[in-house]
């Protein structure tokens, strides 16, 4: 699949454009112009880059690298199955990048911008050297847009763009750090989800599972994932697996091929010699990522809260501090996670 070579609407180029071009002292931008930023906005100017060699020294400069979605190698594999070309909007002053937008614009289905990496991507923030510049940031954002999961601080809430922020579905988080055992962790759900987890946990157990776990970069494994997750999907009317796009699939791929700064690992399940489910999760630094997985459904019950249960022991041994379960509850969720409030943009 190659690049759409059109240019999307509100790219400005690759050569430097001063800001005062984009940003022109009228009574439209009197906002930026009574906020500190008079003297600023005449030394700035802003470049788009799209050459990925550009992008990843400027991703790896401003990147944190505190999350899995803060690292190249995750988000690259993205970029390699959708091939969503970058535009990385970049304010400089003089030779020196201060503040960063990496974006990707969907060509072929949504036709739109979106954070670099696709809107399926979390813990989403402004890599700024200073929180001011968002403001100007803003200035120049391309349309149309979509910005999701940002993780908003308190300290914005008088930026103009943080006005027109939308609640995104929120994150799910478990903190696990200081739990010594499943019983400390259990102790903290609801009596009747406590129950439902540990019954269900029980009777596949009473079934003699053989648990299976793979570390490292197991391309077969990762297609067995991939069916086992369009099958349990198959017969659900309007809710079809991601994973039947061909684009989604390779990603999976990908994320197995460009691991090693964050390491990824396969949980499977067998009962009666039959595969009853199997998770891919990824780990890095201390937090644990249940990204996807694979349940037969039809032949066995209560293999999902089995795999819930035994991943938060799995976590717990290695010393997590965190479970993510990744955005979107499909209505279960909030029974063993907490819930993090993040915000979506749109203009």
């Amino acid at each position: 699949m190659k690049n759409i070579d059109v240019e999307p609407p509100g790219f400005y180029g690759t050569q430097p454009t001063s800001l005062l071009n984009l940003i022109p002292e009228t009574p439209k931008n009197r906002y930026f112009y009574e906020n500190g930023f008079s003297k600023l906005i005449p030394r700035l100017t802003l470049r788009v880059h799209s050459d990925i060699e550009e992008c990843f020294y400027l991703w790896d400069k401003f990147s944190p690298k505190k999350s899995l979605f803060d690292l190249w190698d995750f988000r690259y594999s993205w970029y390699q199955g959708h091939k969503n070309k970058p535009y990385f909007y970049t304010l400089y002053e003089g030779k020196t990048p201060l503040a960063l937008l990496p974006l990707c614009f969907d060509a072929r289905d949504k036709k739109r911008y979106e954070w670099f990496g696709t809107n399926w991507m979390e813990d989403n923030a402004f890599f700024v050297k200073d929180d001011s510049l968002i403001d100007l940031l803003y200035g120049v954002f391309p349309t149309p847009i979509h910005l999701n999961a940002i993780e908003a601080k308190a300290e914005w809430r008088d930026k103009p763009i943080v006005k027109r922020f939308q609640k995104d579905d929120p994150k799910n988080l478990k903190n696990i750090s200081g739990t010594s055992s499943i019983e400390d962790l259990l102790s903290a759900f609801q009596k009747k989800h406590r129950y439902n987890l540990k019954s269900d946990y029980q009777e596949v157990q009473s079934l003699n599972p053989k648990i299976v776990v793979t570390e490292g970069k197991n391309l077969d494994l990762i297609e067995i994932l991939i069916q086992m997750n369009i099958d349990q999907f198959s017969d659900r009317a309007g809710d079809e697996s991601d994973l039947v796009v061909p684009k989604r699939a390779e990603t999976y791929r990908y994320m197995i091929k460009n691991s090693g700064i964050y390491g990824v690992k396969f949980i499977q399940v067998f009962i009666q010699n039959r595969l009853a489910g199997i998770d891919f999760v990824i780990e890095y630094k201390d937090i644990y990522y249940t990204i996807k997985g694979g349940i037969d459904v039809h032949r066995f019950k209560g293999v999902s809260n089995f795999m819930v249960y035994f991943e938060f022991e799995d976590a717990i041994a290695g010393g997590f501090s965190s479970v993510d379960c990744l955005q979107i509850d499909y209505g279960w969720k909030h029974r063993y996670f907490d819930q993090k409030e993040v915000f979506i943009f749109e203009k």
